[in-house]
């Protein structure tokens, strides 16, 4: 996996990009989340204590040349802590040297490693577990009477969240004429944005890929999987000038377990009960921030398209908000990653294990609670066969 990532950006290390840095962050987001899985999930309770591990394994095959690890490659993210839930960071095989916030103003750590490089044929390895307590969320109730307007979106909201960026190309032409014909001359925000999901519900397939997608791409190929999609219709979104971004956090699925490897072998990961997932968060007044989930949902969506809000993942199931991103363009990151460890014969082998406990929480020896109301990093792509 990759945890963490200065600025979640690309980097250069001795003239060669960061694998680690790279792989920190793209990976994931999507996950693979077929619709069978919901009938697997436990329904959430009032208030549920998870714990999260994930053991990390890096391998240098390559014969001459040395694998520097940077500070991103040292670097784990934190989730966030909210109403909905709360996350303690409570035991890492490495010290903590520092946090930090990334671009996106999630708050990352930074892992004190006695070593600075894998030498040839050499591996690094280290983990780091998280309590999670799940509470029982609410979404308000939302209606299209009720909706407000276009021009009911802050100003300040727009020139933040509906500018095109290098993942959300709302500016390419073909992509801007495709919301704009679809949105019609409604203003209603609740309705524009249901009319984007009864169309992508109706003309992407759910596919998944090795490789994240842009949203031309998928508007292209008519097909995505769940961030892939959700990508698709935050450019639309920013497109007409609603408000828009994507989300990312782990499900826990119970008795469900995967090992898929990805670039040729070079990206492993195994996952126990967990699966990670992506959704958009757009904007509508007057309930504000909302989550819109186009592929794991209850309900379908073809005949209740607003199933996406009111019975997406993030409301129905066990899931933990993780990461926002909010500008990272992790697609160009997941292309660079393959390619640096294609290239240079460096492996990286990721297990992740969530389970259920029933110990008191105040009962945990805590050994460094994150407490802090950010979302933060955690970005592994990873895709179903």
């Amino acid at each position: 996996m990759l945890i963490g990532m200065k600025n979640l950006n690309s980097e250069k290390s001795g003239g060669r990009l960061s694998a680690r840095s790279n792989a920190i962050l793209l990976f994931v987001l999507t996950l693979f989340l077929l619709s069978f899985f919901v009938q697997v999930i436990h329904k959430p309770l009032a208030e549920r204590i998870f714990s999260l591990t994930i053991r990390v394994t890096l391998e240098n095959r390559n014969t001459q040349i040395v694998w520097n690890l940077t500070e991103s490659d040292r670097a784990i993210g934190l989730f966030a802590n909210n109403s909905w839930q709360e996350v303690y960071l409570t035991r890492t095989s490495h010290g903590v040297e520092r946090t930090y916030r990334d671009s996106n103003g999630n708050l990352m750590a930074i892992l004190d490693f006695s070593r600075r490089a894998i030498e040839p044929g050499g591996k690094l390895h280290f983990n780091f577990t998280y309590i999670l307590i799940y509470r029982e969320r609410m979404l308000p109730s939302v209606s299209e009477n009720e909706s407000g307007k276009i021009y009911d979106i802050p100003e300040e909201l727009r020139r933040r969240y509906c500018q095109p960026t290098k993942l959300w190309q709302s500016n390419i032409s073909v992509l801007m004429e495709k919301a704009l014909e679809i949105a019609g001359d409604e203003t209603n925000v609740l309705k524009i944005v249901k009319r984007f999901i009864m169309w992508i519900t109706k003309e992407i397939r759910y596919r998944s890929s090795e490789l994240p997608r842009y949203p031309i791409e998928t508007f292209s190929s008519g097909e995505g999987d769940c961030d892939d999609q959700a990508n698709l219709l935050i450019t639309f979104c920013r497109a007409v000038g609603i408000p828009a971004y994507l989300q990312v956090g782990c499900i826990y699925i119970r008795g469900w377990s995967s090992s898929k490897s990805y670039y040729d072998g070079h990206l492993l990961f195994k996952q126990v009960e967990v699966g990670w997932h992506g959704w958009a968060m757009v904007f509508i007044p007057p309930w504000g921030w909302l989550p819109v989930d186009l592929t794991y949902v209850e309900g379908d969506l073809k005949s209740e398209p607003l199933k996406s809000i009111t019975a997406s993942a993030i409301v129905k199931h066990f899931t933990f908000q993780y990461m926002n991103i909010t500008e990272l363009d992790y697609a160009a990151e997941a292309r660079a990653l393959k390619s640096f460890l294609e290239s240079h014969e460096f492996y990286i082998y990721e297990e992740d294990i969530m389970r259920e406990e029933t110990y008191n929480i105040l009962h945990l020896s805590i050994r460094r609670p994150i407490m802090l109301p950010t979302l933060i990093l955690r970005v592994f792509r990873q895709r179903s066969a």
